[in-house]
Formats: C-alpha cells, structure tokens, sequence
C-alpha cells in the first residue's frame, strides 16, 4: 500500500478524466433514476432538501 492507502498496481484516476453530467438531466423532472448494475436495481433520487440517496 502507498500513502494514499492504494495498491500499486491500482491505476490512479484523475477527477477531469471522469464522465460528468449534470444532475437534473440524469434524474429528470421526477428526480429518479432506476440503475441495474450487476443483476442489482438500485435508485438515485434527490430528497426534499436536493440531496442524492442511492438505495438497493
């Protein structure tokens, strides 16, 4: 492990090498958005207070 508690081997990501999108375009005027992942569904949705959750 090095000091940021990584592998070696773990290749490092930059933030501006990332995807980025805007929230109310992937959660829409309902503020929910349905993932599968894995065989999983999960839900990201924006609370009252304009929080995101994502519950399974």
């Amino acid at each position: 492990m090095n000091a940021r508690g990584k592998s070696p081997s773990t290749p490092e990501r930059r933030e501006e090498d990332a995807k980025a999108i805007d929230s109310q375009t992937l959660l829409g005027r309902d503020g929910r958005l349905i993932i599968h992942h894995e065989g999983r569904r999960y839900v990201l949705r924006r609370t009252r207070l304009g929080k995101l959750i994502l519950t399974a």
